[in-house]
């Protein structure tokens, strides 16, 4: 059971499932890095010869809206075999759009990425228990609301009642094999050892940092709308709002974060009080945990929120343990690729400590 400060992270969170950290752009016919997406949060670029670049990809998706217009968002993933990459579920586009496209690029650089970097998708499961935890979230919000007790003031909820296990994770065919310079990530296969204060490893295409400049609300131009696209965020009362702009530089970043608590059975919640993390564009990206020297990939990039509710990444992230969802991935794998044996992940020794 958790106290109503962990409510108001999962209630920001489970708000932002969708969004957090893959946001659609209106963008032009070219496949192009986004305005808006590209790398960790205080992080720093990944060399050539690590394994974190070797294993994690950039995915750009490019959709026709029901008006008409064409957009453009960007997710991170990771491979696991030769031709599946995993990621998370809220990056695969659904039936709101009238037209979809998905590619992976494989380039450290989006700056500089050529048409041979890029390889469209030709498949995709997306667990089919998504979205649950935000259904569950959902209900405890209108409960709560009924009861007079918006805020949940003094109430003790379970996580699975705050959003967690929310099943955010997809799995992703090519249409051809992995170039030779990248490699299938280890996975990590014991997941006790993400405890309370173990530091991980995070890496994605996501937003670089997110100023904030305080603005009036009451005179800010078609306020309503800026808050809606994300341009202004206000605390969860309203009463504090920011004109936010992101910026990115459109490389592969990794950074240290630490593990706060476990969320649910599925996911673990991470601390980004420190200026370091996940943010928009690093939706689906990788997790990975040092275990004497080797990096083994843990977690996919589900969800996060600001401080006080502001869309700054700068609170919490929440990330799906892969392990815990190998049963799904292993059944989509032998689904895309049939007559690809399915190689057991590699361990590590049992009794070390962080």
């Amino acid at each position: 059971m958790n106290t109503i400060k962990s409510l108001k992270l999962a209630l920001s969170m489970g708000a932002l499932a969708a969004v957090a950290a893959c946001t659609p752009n209106k963008q032009s016919g070219s496949v192009s890095a986004s305005g808006k997406s590209s790398a960790i949060i205080g992080g720093e670029a990944v060399a050539q010869d690590d394994i974190v670049r070797k294993s994690t990809v950039s995915i750009i998706v490019t959709v026709l809206t029901q008006d008409n217009q064409q957009a453009q968002f960007q997710c991170t993933g990771s491979i696991i075999s030769k031709d599946l990459v995993l990621t998370a579920a809220h990056c695969i586009p659904g039936a709101e759009y009238k037209k979809s496209v998905m590619y992976v690029v494989f380039a450290t650089d989006l700056n500089k990425m050529e048409r041979s970097n890029i390889v469209p998708v030709s498949d995709v499961i997306v667990h089919p228990q998504y979205g649950e935890g935000d259904a569950r979230l959902r209900e405890t919000i209108e409960k709560l609301k009924k009861s007079g007790n918006p805020n949940g003031d003094g109430v003790e909820i379970s996580d699975r009642d705050q959003g967690a296990d929310n099943y955010d994770i997809a799995v992703i065919k090519l249409s051809k094999s992995i170039p030779e310079n990248y490699q299938v990530a280890n996975i990590l296969t014991d997941e006790s050892i993400l405890k309370n204060g173990a530091v991980v490893t995070l890496a994605g295409y996501g937003l670089t940092n997110v100023k904030k400049e305080q603005i009036d609300p009451k005179t800010y131009p078609n306020f309503d709308v800026a808050v809606q696209t994300g341009e202004v965020g206000c605390t969860y009362d309203k009463t504090v709002c920011y004109k936010l702009t992101q910026e990115n530089e459109s490389i592969l970043k990794k950074t240290d974060v630490t593990v706060i608590q476990p969320f649910g059975e599925t996911e673990v919640a991470l601390d980004q009080t420190q200026g370091k993390g996940a943010c928009h564009g690093d939706s689906g990206g990788p997790a990975f945990i040092n275990v004497n020297g080797t990096e083994y990939l843990w977690g996919v990039t589900s969800r996060g929120t600001g401080k006080d509710g502001i869309d700054d990444c700068s609170n919490y992230a929440i990330y799906t343990k892969v392990h815990a969802e190998w049963n799904f991935i292993s059944a989509a794998m032998k689904q895309l690729s049939p007559s690809t044996k399915e190689e057991a992940p590699e361990q590590y020794v049992a009794d070390f400590e962080i």
